[in-house]
């Protein structure tokens, strides 16, 4: 895990246009997995979420 750390530092500080691209990969995977989990959580709960109405 502290090479993990290591090569991110690094390329912070050699390749910003990589770490930019490796920040939003990483915060996209974060997204679809808690969308996901909150899915299912909703899911096993017996929340309906594929239809919402709106009233004006």
């Amino acid at each position: 895990m502290e090479n993990l750390f290591a090569w991110i530092t690094e390329l912070n500080k050699t390749d910003h246009t990589g770490f930019a691209i490796l920040t939003v990969v990483t915060m996209s995977g974060l997204g679809l997995v808690l969308g996901s989990t909150i899915e299912l959580f909703f899911k096993i709960l017996g929340i309906k979420t594929n239809k919402i109405d709106i009233h004006h």
